[in-house]
């Protein structure tokens, strides 16, 4: 191997990009960049079963020219070559938007496609030094944090970019080393595109006019985000799996009517810097669009956590956040919210079994109690931490089996850490539940009807967790709202 083909193959074993004798489809346009990825990947020492793929998008002149050129260069190198079109008309597609946007989209799906059918376990992509200059800098002018100034990740998911860490002199010189041909886009010097327009104007200018080792800070800018990025992804996968919203692959769980109801005292008590983290990706989880969040976005969510309940913004693709009580809905503006509820109240449902363990529906789509068993080495370490729709209890001081059931006039009981009895209805009324929305705060009672706590909102003092519990049952309350 030569000194280039070293350093990618440490850029590969540094972010564990790729392992021997894996399935790789290599993404090649015809471009220098691919040509170089699929040649240097044959070169490196790893047994890596290669395959080609290219979307011959029709944009062009030149595609059936460029694919022809990736087509005779993995037939030269006994590889198998997907060549593929698009399912739709492109232009049609992209309307009025960003044509760029709709093929970037497709490609990736496309290349996704692809890889299920065939087996391919990673997918290879042609990004490289130059581009992750280029994408920090149009972020940092349209004003992203840590996580669009982190550009374009080394490795996500199955993709991988083992040219991230060398520039285009480098991939040039490379590529007539080896006496390579590649096809020259020739929308590439257009300046109608702010990356080409960055490319060749401003970059060469603020090289020389204020910062010769501009492409180089750029680039440790990039790193130094995405490390603080991981560190701030930890911190809210930790605390999304606490709201129990995480699955174990990782994704996140909207309740069935499309969103998310989190606690907004737990949330407040977070960094603000992971408080912006999980609601970019809790929105992003909810939008399907091209939605955009702008720096104003976040603040005003923010600025609902500490408002008055009922107070409502609305956000980019058709998303919403309310403030109900002490708790936030993110998710579809709904289109009648009150008089759903109030329908919802209206419908007749006795009271029901707690099933433990296991999950108990509640009638009237309410929503949903998971329960489960813990030890009490699996209690929270900061009872501040725990949200509303979550109970703890000494599970040898309660009397089985449990309830749940509507709440009726003249309720009343102890809450957790208050010194006498109070009525549900005044709970309700102190913690500024509208009147419509308190059906969705069932009661959870014992085999002698006594009130163990309303869902939601707070438990009893009766059956609380104290030094002498040696038995926990765990309850998870998720709304359908």
């Amino acid at each position: 191997m030569d000194g280039f083909e070293k350093r990618v193959l440490a850029t590969i074993r540094r972010y564990r990009m790729l392992s021997a004798g894996e399935k790789v489809l290599v993404a090649v346009s015809g471009g220098v960049d691919s040509m170089v990825l699929l040649t240097v990947l044959l070169q490196l020492p790893l047994r890596l079963k290669l395959a080609v793929f290219h979307l011959n998008h029709g944009l062009r002149p030149e595609a059936e020219e460029e694919a022809a050129l990736v087509a005779r260069y993995a037939a030269a190198h006994d590889l198998p070559c997907f060549i593929t079109r698009p399912d739709c008309d492109l232009q049609t597609a992209a309307g009025h938007g960003s044509l760029q946007v709709v093929a970037r989209r497709e490609r990736y799906r496309l290349l996704a496609r692809t890889a299920d059918q065939h087996g391919y376990e990673k997918i290879a992509l042609g990004h490289q030094a130059d581009d992750q200059v280029e994408t920090v800098l149009m972020r940092f002018l349209a004003g992203a944090g840590p996580e669009g100034l982190a550009g374009i990740p080394p490795v996500r998911d199955r993709y991988v970019r083992p040219l991230l860490e060398v520039g285009r002199a480098e991939i040039l010189a490379y590529a007539r080393r080896r006496n390579l041909s590649w096809a020259e886009d020739a929308s590439n010097q257009k300046p109608v595109y702010l990356r080409n327009r960055l490319r060749h104007q401003l970059l060469p200018y603020l090289e020389e006019e204020y910062q010769p080792g501009l492409r180089g800070r750029l680039r440790e800018t990039a790193v130094i985000c995405r490390e603080w990025q991981d560190v701030l992804a930890a911190l809210g996968r930790e605390v999304l799996a606490r709201w129990g919203l995480l699955q174990p692959d990782g994704r996140l769980t909207p309740n069935r009517n499309g969103g998310y109801l989190v606690p907004v005292t737990a949330w407040r008590q977070l960094f603000t810097a992971v408080q912006r983290l999980l609601f970019r990706w809790l929105f992003f989880s909810l939008t399907k669009t091209d939605a955009y969040l702008e720096f104003t976005h976040s603040e005003a969510f923010l600025g609902l956590l500490t408002g008055p309940p009922g107070k409502r913004i609305d956000l980019p693709g058709g998303i919403t956040a309310c403030k109900e009580g002490q708790a936030v809905w993110l998710g579809p503006a709904p289109v009648a919210a009150g008089n759903r509820a109030q329908g919802e109240a209206q419908e007749r449902w006795e009271r029901l079994m707690l099933t433990v363990p296991g999950v108990t529906v509640l009638p009237a789509r309410i929503g949903e109690v998971e329960s489960r068993w813990l030890t009490v080495d699996a209690l929270p370490a900061d009872w501040n931490c725990v949200a509303p729709n979550e109970f703890y209890f000494d599970a040898d001081q309660l009397t089985f089996p449990l309830f749940l059931r509507p709440r009726k006039p003249g309720d009343r009981f102890q809450p957790l850490g208050l010194g006498g009895s109070k009525k549900v209805k005044d709970l309700l009324i102190g913690a500024k539940i509208p009147r419509h929305e308190r059906s969705a705060y069932p009661l959870l009672v014992d085999g002698e009807d006594r009130i163990l706590g309303v869902l939601g909102l707070r438990p009893a003092e009766r059956g609380k967790v104290t030094t002498r519990t040696r038995r926990v049952l765990y309850l998870q309350y998720r709304p359908y709202r």
